[in-house]
């Protein structure tokens, strides 16, 4: 949401410049600062739900149950993979569009254009970012519940032999 806030003040700065209330010397180092900080936590999300599968795998081993939370994480981990790269291309995109918007070379509708798209991407990413997260959390819950109950088993078998 924070990431989403960011660009909308960019985009507002953005046609603030259109409307001659910002200076594009500005806007084009906020916007290129803003929209590093808006990469970090997509870039982020994709590798902590990469990361959750890689420990998840590590930790269930090859237990019963883990097939399904291993499917159920990758299944996850694919249905952001594409929102997250859009978000994160759109708002490399609209950087690098900036700079061309600035020097006349596009007009700067092809900006405008590609900032709007970034705006939408990046929501449409935070959005199914939050609702995986959250699922993952739900997931890596349930498996270390059930890896405890596995040692506290194995721990009681020991005792007794």
């Amino acid at each position: 949401l924070v990431a989403c806030a960011i660009l909308i003040v960019t985009v507002a700065m953005g046609y603030g410049v259109r409307f001659g209330l910002v200076s594009v010397e500005a806007h084009v180092p906020w916007g290129f600062f803003l929209a590093l900080i808006v990469a970090f936590p997509h870039a982020m999300t994709a590798f902590y739900l990469a990361g959750i599968g890689v420990s998840l795998r590590e930790a269930a081993g090859r237990q019963d149950w883990a097939a399904a939370a291993l499917a159920r994480s990758e299944w996850l981990r694919r249905q952001i993979a594409m929102p997250l790269g859009m978000a994160l291309v759109t708002l490399m995109g609209t950087v690098i569009l900036g700079g061309g918007s600035h020097t006349r070379w596009l007009p700067s509708w092809v900006h405008h254009t590609a900032a709007l798209i970034a705006l939408a991407m990046t929501l449409l990413a935070s959005h199914r970012a939050r609702r995986a997260i959250a699922e993952q959390e739900r997931i890596v819950s349930d498996a270390e519940e059930r890896l405890i109950h596995a040692k506290a088993g194995m721990d009681r078998k020991t005792v007794r032999e």
